[in-house]
């Protein structure tokens, strides 16, 4: 499938704004339940949403030509405040990533060292989608999470921002 500019900086987009409504469902937890060990892939409300932040940053990193060895470290944002803010700027930098894309970028490949030391290539594009399509498996599993510890998750349907968008 062919990407265009457009759709990436939609997707992203869309992302900014699911992850902010993702991080006002879990504003309303106690510091405890941000840590309480409650299941899926990284245990908890916060490891989970560190590590939707940790990906987009390293994705990011890699479209800018660098190969992180891992993850930033799950203690780099000690509160939901502090990880939103680190957020905004990895937002700021796809947004501006994707505004610079061009049709012809998008079908170029894109080559990098995954954390096991293994070189990969993909389509620029593809790797775009593949971010935004993580954050969103993620963001679900936050809804999992935050519905295990008592608490009602803000939706983050994509028509649900479609409406957002247009009541602007």
């Amino acid at each position: 499938m062919s990407w265009t500019p457009e759709d990436v900086a939609r997707l992203f987009a869309y992302g900014r704004w699911a992850t902010a409504q993702t991080l006002a469902s879990a504003a309303a937890l106690t510091a405890d339940e941000l840590l309480r060990p409650v299941g899926g892939s990284f245990g908890t409300v916060q490891g989970t949403l560190t590590h939707i932040y940790g990906a987009d940053w390293v994705w990011l990193e890699r479209w800018h030509g660098r190969s992180p060895a891992a993850l930033p470290a799950s203690d780099s944002a000690a509160t939901l405040a502090a990880l939103a803010k680190m957020w905004e700027k990895v937002h700021d930098g796809q947004r501006d990533f994707a505004a610079s894309a061009s049709p012809a970028s998008l079908s170029e490949p894109l080559t990098y060292v995954n954390f096991a030391g293994k070189t990969l290539t993909y389509l620029l594009g593809e790797t775009l989608v593949h971010t935004a399509n993580h954050a969103s498996y993620h963001r679900g599993q936050v809804a999992t999470l935050l519905r295990q510890l008592g608490k009602t998750p803000i939706s983050t349907d994509y028509l649900r921002y479609l409406d957002a968008v247009a009541a602007r």
